[in-house]
């Protein structure tokens, strides 16, 4: 074994944790265990009646079979150019990547952050999605979390998700990038409105996946009366943030579909 195997298979041996950073020869490095996966039974149970492309369940995997996917999908990523971590080490129970910087999300939630960086970071996010999306492949977990900044380049992070051979590829990627838009909700205390339609425009742009702006508009068209309840003064006045920036969103899109006539 090399010395990074050895000192690697040490740190795994006295954790606890599944994912956890640790230091050699000056260099930062990130092991995680082989950890199974499973379904959410709620969201099961509502795909079974509402099946809406943000709802499919994924995959059950045990912990072999989910560190084997997850290491796989990393590696062929790598291969394409695709930025993604590097595996340094790769052992039955446990991966070791390469540091890939810091948290994106973090970095945007930064309530002194100008509209100028702002936009330069989503950009970065969006050029390696739609990357993931050219190449004809699905992230499954594209929240803002999954994605790091170091170097000047944004790097792309778990991949544990895995769905139903049988499932159209462009409904998993309008899942990725559903996911993705969601993840903006919760930041309040920016000092600019986020501008959805800049993102969805140049995600199209840069992802060819033009379908998709139909689809956002039929999504907000099946909600159309739940935002004309939100927007009672008396809803509207009780409902927590969360709910608030999601009708926004909405709100936005039966814009675009105003917009598009």
């Amino acid at each position: 074994m090399s010395s990074i195997e050895i000192f690697a298979q040490k740190e795994f041996e006295l954790s606890r944790d599944d994912i956890f950073p640790f230091n050699f020869e000056e260099k930062h490095y990130w092991l995680k265990k082989a950890r199974a996966t499973k379904p959410d039974k709620l969201q099961e149970f509502f795909y079974k009646f509402f099946p809406f492309e943000l709802l499919i369940p994924p995959l059950k995997k045990d912990e072999n079979e989910a560190l084997e996917f997850e290491s796989s999908k990393l590696q062929e990523f790598y291969e394409l150019g695709i930025n993604v971590p590097k595996i340094v080490v790769k052992k039955e129970k446990y991966f070791v990547l390469e540091d890939s910087g810091k948290s994106v999300n973090a970095i945007l939630r930064d309530k002194n952050i100008s509209s100028e960086d702002f936009y330069f970071y989503v950009d970065l996010i969006l050029i390696q999605l739609s990357k993931i999306h050219n190449f004809g492949f699905f992230h499954g977990g594209s929240q803002l979390r999954n994605f790091t900044f170091k170097d000047n380049k944004v790097f792309v992070i778990d991949f544990e998700e895995s769905f139903e051979s049988c499932l159209d590829i462009k409904s998993l990627q309008y899942r990725d990038f559903i996911l993705f838009l969601l993840s903006f909700l919760k930041m309040k205390e920016l000092s600019f409105k986020i501008d959805y339609e800049k993102i969805i425009n140049r995600y199209l742009e840069l992802s060819n996946n033009f379908e998709f702006k139909d689809k956002l508009i039929n999504f907000s068209k099946k909600l159309r009366f739940f935002l004309w309840l939100y927007k009672k003064e008396f809803i509207k006045k009780r409902v927590g943030s969360d709910v608030k920036y999601f009708f926004e969103l909405v709100e936005i899109l039966s814009k675009m579909e105003k917009n598009a006539k």
